[in-house]
């Protein structure tokens, strides 16, 4: 049995041993069944009285959201607002590395077939009185010549092209099979099976004595190599780029969202896409400065909206169990009417960090100016034909700035939770590079006042987890919802992307003469002040 309580009072209420209800003519104790219970249960019970021993919680975390382990009761605290990160989904890593490494390892030897399929057909006859084999003598006139040229030429092209499509690092790991690449791989193997076989039994084994028509048959090749190159350029590439859908990305928790327009792909492929858009064009989640701001809006002393509730099970002790769905209703209710009675807190909590981040913003613009001011380069003074005297080089000059800007830049930091993202080496190098290159003090702070956090170290792999209620290798459609998870430890902790698909219309344009009138008449009436 799944009990509410409101505000999660540490003690036991007054009279907490006996409860008046209404329904019944007497009071009733603790020992009372559940049936006489209705499912719309309003919570008026606590089971704190015979609760046992408390474990403390850190300093850090606020009081109401505590856990009370008995070997009777179980006290646990529900509340929305904590976002921690996604763990990552459970798989076979180590088979999926395997097998991308043999997709990697089998598609290096298909284009290296495919390249040097044509030369080395033209090249057996000639190499086989070497080795042993019998064949015929080699007769090759003119026509035969320009064709060995056309051949280097078309196998010059086709290294070239494979090398332009395909001899690239990959975008993403993708959960399922590329189709599309797929499909072509396994049209390049029947291409290359097919002309290798008929090579074989007729060429080889017959012994073929017209040098000219082998010649003509490793030009085919290359010209179906060819047209299926041609092919793959169209669907892996020229297919993209015809914009038909129409992305709303939505960043959770913090709402950002913003819009895209991407060609028919597939799902995976979308969120490949997306992910490239979101990485260049979002705006850099601040985790810590958001869980700050949440934390101040939430404290009972400043909005009672924020205040969580305890739900505690009295009947059994393994935590395992769910909650019904009316009492999880009512206290979504009840704390959805706590929150809307709060929002003038809510609001002056906004406007006061709004108004201290500005104020130790603009301090540190009038601190970096002065400060920049006060350093002029050693060419200004010749210039002016002014003696220079105690010359520093750039790296002491930038110590210099940094000594007198780095209480007001420590104290915007601080506001702002982006103290660790710029360590005092770092921003020291970017005073010098200022300096040296002849930079202004705002150049300097756009660094600081920018919606993007620079990255430290070097990001090599960003891990994210795609879902979505249709396969997908499927191509997307409209009305499609897509849910991209974040299991970064840094940058992107704790991030959704939702992203929702719509296609673009069809637009039905028609032309309209337009009545080329160059005369007007001015209407006045009697009330006219004219």
């Amino acid at each position: 049995m799944s009990v509410v309580s409101a505000g999660g009072r540490r003690g036991p209420p007054k009279d907490a041993r006996f409860r008046y209800d209404p329904r019944m003519k007497n009071p009733r104790g603790r020992g009372y069944a559940q049936s006489d219970v209705g499912e719309p249960f309003i919570p008026r019970f606590s089971a704190v009285a015979n609760e046992g021993v408390k474990l403390s919680m850190p300093h850090d975390e606020w009081g109401d959201n505590t856990t009370v382990i008995t070997g009777v009761t179980s006290e646990h605290s529900y509340n929305g607002d904590e976002k921690s990160a996604f763990s990552p989904p459970i798989g076979r890593v180590v088979g999926r590395r395997c097998s991308r490494l043999f997709w990697l390892f089998s598609s290096c030897m298909i284009c290296l077939i495919a390249m040097f399929s044509a030369p080395a057909m033209c090249s057996i006859p000639v190499i086989a009185p070497y080795v042993g084999f019998d064949t015929p003598p080699i007769v090759c006139d003119i026509d035969c010549q320009g064709l060995l040229l056309l051949l280097v030429l078309k196998s010059v092209l086709l290294i070239v092209a494979i090398w332009a499509l395909f001899w690239r690092k990959s975008l993403a790991d993708m959960p399922r099979l590329y189709l599309s690449r797929a499909a072509l791989t396994f049209l390049v193997l029947f291409i290359l099976f097919a002309f290798w076989l008929f090579y074989i039994v007729r060429i080889l084994f017959e012994r073929y004595d017209n040098y000219k028509y082998i010649v003509s048959f490793s030009l085919s090749l290359l010209d179906a190599l060819l047209y299926t190159h041609y092919l793959s350029v169209v669907l892996l590439e020229l297919r993209k780029m015809r914009k038909q859908f129409i992305v709303t990305i939505v960043r959770d928790p913090d709402g950002e969202s913003k819009t895209m327009t991407i060609g028919a792909t597939s799902i995976q492929e979308a969120a490949t896409e997306i992910l490239q858009f979101y990485i260049s064009n979002f705006p850099s989640y601040n985790f810590h400065l958001d869980k700050a701001r949440h934390s101040a809006t939430s404290r009972p002393g400043v909005s009672q909206g924020g205040a969580g509730f305890k739900m505690y099970n009295i009947e059994q002790c393994s935590g395992q169990e769910m909650v019904s769905e009316v009492n999880t209703r009512a206290l979504m209710e009840a704390a959805a009417r706590r929150r809307i009675a709060g929002y003038s807190e809510i609001m002056q909590e906004e406007m006061d960090f709004e108004r201290r981040l500005k104020k130790r913003k603009y301090r540190l613009m009038a601190a970096a100016e002065d400060a920049f001011s006060h350093v002029q380069s050693a060419e200004q003074h010749g210039t002016n034909g002014k003696s220079v005297q105690n010359q520093m080089d750039s790296l002491t000059a930038a110590q210099n700035v940094f000594t007198w800007i780095v209480r007001p830049l420590t104290k915007y930091l601080k506001t702002t939770r982006l103290l660790p993202r710029h360590p005092s080496e770092v921003v020291t190098r970017h005073i010098e590079r200022c300096l040296t290159l002849k930079l202004s003090h705002r150049t300097f702070l756009q660094r600081f006042f920018s919606d993007r956090i620079p990255t430290q170290d070097v990001v090599t792999e960003s891990k994210w987890s795609l879902i979505c209620a249709e396969p997908v290798s499927d191509s997307i459609q409209h009305g499609m919802t897509i849910v991209m998870r974040s299991h970064n430890q840094d940058a992107d902790v704790g991030i959704q992307l939702v992203c929702t698909i719509s296609s673009i219309p069809f637009f039905n344009l028609t032309e309209q003469s337009r009545t080329a009138v160059n005369k007007f008449a001015l209407r006045i009436s009697n009330e006219s002040s004219v």
